[in-house]
């Protein structure tokens, strides 16, 4: 199984740095403010899913929240929706590969778990920008009684601001695949928050 990783890398960093901004051709759609996060959305037509795009002004440590998020074997201790992470391959310093699962939602659902590759990069002082993208590993086959989802693709642009305060945005677009309905596919953004403020109260408790 040969993997180009630095294109998909390489295109992923294209498309998620070029939907960062809300210019008129990105055709974001303000959806709500929940939380201290502004949400906008747009439907990608070949899947009718959203793809979501979330910001928000926190008082974090740009550098100590990157490291936290972009790492699935920390996740399981802020967020009680997450099962295991674990990673598969190490290809550098900031590029790596994690096997991800999560606890199902409801009894009914089955569990989803992915293989993703992600990869930080420090931009400037304060300054970071990480990506996700779903990928297939031989060392994380499917699983009997667990739905493969896809990280279609995903990111984080993180910059410390003048005022002290650190802007975060997330882009996200995943399909979570099986039989979950695209209607409750396409509220994701709001749990999407959910596990951005998990993120930061874990961060404000372990700085007290």
């Amino acid at each position: 199984m040969n993997i180009n990783y630095e294109q998909l890398l390489e295109e992923t960093k294209s498309k998620v740095l070029g939907l960062s901004e809300l210019t008129p051709e990105n055709q974001w759609v303000q959806d709500s403010v929940k939380d201290g996060c502004t949400i906008h959305t747009k439907l990608n037509p070949q899947n009718e899913l959203k793809i979501n795009r979330i910001e928000a002004q926190v008082d974090v440590d740009p550098e100590a929240f990157i490291s936290l998020v972009t790492n699935m074997t920390k996740k399981k201790e802020y967020d009680s929706n997450f099962e295991e992470g674990r990673v598969i391959e190490q290809l550098d310093q900031n590029t790596t590969i994690y096997y991800a699962r999560g606890k199902p939602p409801v009894f009914i659902v089955d569990a989803r778990d992915f293989c993703v590759i992600t990869r930080v990069y420090k931009l400037g002082d304060g300054h970071y920008l990480a990506i996700t993208k779903s990928i297939e590993h031989p060392q994380a086959p499917l699983v009997k009684g667990i739905q493969r989802a896809e990280m279609i693709f995903a990111g984080w642009i993180v910059k410390k601001l003048p005022n002290g305060k650190t802007n975060i945005i997330m882009i996200g677009h995943m399909n979570p695949k099986g039989d979950i309905p695209k209607a409750i596919v396409n509220q994701g953004a709001k749990f999407q928050v959910e596990g951005l403020n998990k993120a930061l109260n874990y961060l404000n408790k372990k700085k007290q």
